[in-house]
């Protein structure tokens, strides 16, 4: 057996290109969808360009992350390191602590992440179903989903997770985020 054949034989398969993640998301009236996060230059925020995530997560005290989601992504690229942390983002997390937030507390970055570029499909992963009829075709092979209105639903979400500390009634406590990945 030649090597490239002896090479190709023992190759390892890679993730396929559509991804479920269980990262941090929010209800936007019609489905669990991530977080808008957004990133440059080692700055992790929040966009509020195109969607409602201030309204719904950051003027509404006390909204928890969940979860879930049905959404199905793709990713678009390698890691990036999170060196700090936006106003949007601090903006939510003070919202979301109202109650038990220290006044002035700072919201600080415990344990530094890395962050991947991913984009919403039209590929859903909120059944098992392995096939799907429609009267919309597909607007690429990528399964683009979104418009420019909100950049396509790109967005990011953690390759390895994310630490803060804050501090609640003199106490440090700390907040991870992460991202869990299955595969689709």
């Amino acid at each position: 057996m030649s090597s490239v054949l002896r090479a190709y034989a023992v190759r390892k398969e890679g993730l396929t290109r559509f991804l479920k993640p269980e990262s941090p998301c929010y209800n936007n009236g019609t489905n669990n969808v991530l977080f808008p996060f957004s990133y440059s230059n080692g700055l992790l925020d929040i966009s509020y360009s195109g969607n409602d995530f201030k309204s719904i997560m950051v003027d509404v005290l006390e909204m928890e992350p969940s979860s879930e989601t049905a959404v199905a992504v793709s990713v678009m690229s390698g890691p990036h390191l999170v060196t700090s942390l936006g106003e949007n983002f601090k903006d939510y997390i003070r919202a979301w602590r109202d109650n038990t937030i220290d006044a002035n507390s700072p919201i600080q970055i415990h344990i530094a992440p890395q962050m991947m570029r991913v984009q919403e499909t039209t590929i859903s992963a909120s059944d098992f179903a392995t096939y799907r009829v429609s009267t919309d075709a597909p607007v690429s092979d990528r399964y683009i989903n979104g418009s420019t209105a909100n950049n396509y639903n790109t967005t990011y979400i953690f390759k390895t997770p994310l630490t803060i500390s804050i501090v609640e009634g003199g106490v440090v406590k700390y907040i991870t985020f992460r991202t869990m990945l299955d595969q689709e």
